[in-house]
């Protein structure tokens, strides 16, 4: 048994909620952009720009945090399934848990439809959270008469609370046009909450599975169920509400280090109220095995819409000196 450092709990959809109307943004180019190419957004990175000063980024915003202690208990290994652990068919499908964009691994198998239909209902919402991005980002700005459009955008931070928008591949000329105009608008989507944390009782689903087998209840009966309806709307819009999703609790470690190595760890937070039990995914986000959920829940009031108007610093130049996975 390991007793770690503090780790954070972080509003992560009300702090974006909360974006100012007026922003200031400090916005990296030339090499900078052609540096970034990975379609996952570093947790931190050193950048030399051409004028002798370092420019130190990260994707830990300037935001209100709370500190819970988090003991590691063991490591969940692999786990092979005859049958899906979500809903019963034969298992055909190495599965990651978590995703691979995360840094998971394939430690069991589900079947097809569990695998790639959750997959694309509610995991790229997951994705997008975890990495704190932006997605179709649309920028407008004088002298450019319509909207340009981006692949996903990363958002980073400087010490002092500015944010680094991270541009990568063939980026529209205009858009270089905008930022050198001194004022942009930005808007975009931020991830829908309903269904990221739908993707977390997924995975945190079947780490407890891997680690103490298929389970069976009336919980678990539910966790299965909210799942299948996830799995089988039409589309990702259609993901249903889950108020046992909501009420996971899940708390991100936003630390230069990672907590463990291994993508999924047993393990307990000492929260205010009494020690919750879980699952550390990839050394950084905690998801409980527990919910606190209402069955009576309305769906959250969740704006996803993210519109800023911002004044944008002077555009730069330098080449990426570190990079923190």
């Amino acid at each position: 048994m390991r007793q770690l450092p503090a780790c954070s709990r972080r509003d992560e959809a009300g702090a974006r909620k909360r974006a100012p109307q007026n922003a200031h943004a400090l916005v990296a180019l030339a090499q900078v952009r052609s540096q970034i190419v990975s379609s996952r957004a570093s947790d931190a990175m050193s950048v030399d720009l051409s004028d002798g000063r370092v420019l130190h980024l990260s994707t830990t915003p300037q935001r209100p945090s709370v500190s819970a202690r988090i003991t590691l208990l063991d490591t969940i290994s692999r786990r092979v399934f005859d049958h899906c652990p979500i809903c019963g068919d034969p298992a055909t499908e190495e599965e990651h848990v978590p995703p691979a964009a995360m840094g998971g691994e394939k430690l069991t198998f589900t079947c097809a439809a569990c695998n790639h239909r959750l997959g694309s209902h509610v995991e790229a919402d997951l994705i997008d959270w975890y990495d704190n991005m932006i997605t179709l980002p649309r920028f407008t700005g004088p002298g450019v008469q319509s909207a340009r459009r981006t692949p996903r955008i990363p958002l980073m931070w400087t010490p002092e609370g500015e944010f680094a928008f991270l541009l990568s591949g063939n980026i529209d000329p205009a858009i270089d046009e905008m930022l050198r105009s001194g004022e942009i608008e930005l808007a975009g989507l931020l991830p829908d909450e309903n269904r990221y944390r739908l993707a977390l009782l997924k995975h945190s689903y079947l780490a407890a599975c891997l680690r103490f087998g298929i389970l069976e209840g009336a919980d678990s009966d539910h966790v299965r169920r909210d799942l299948i309806t996830a799995r089988d709307v039409t589309g990702r819009m259609n993901a249903p509400h889950s108020p046992l999703a909501m009420g996971l609790t899940v708390i991100r470690h936003d630390g230069a280090t990672a907590l463990a190595s291994a993508p999924l760890v047993r393990a307990v937070v000492h929260l205010d109220e009494e020690p919750v039990e879980g699952v550390l995914l990839v050394g950084r986000v905690f998801v409980s095995w527990s919910s606190t959920f209402d069955p009576g829940q309305s769906p959250p009031d969740q704006n996803r819409h993210l519109q800023v108007s911002m004044q944008v610093g002077r555009p730069i130049s330098g080449t990426v000196a570190s990079v923190d996975p």
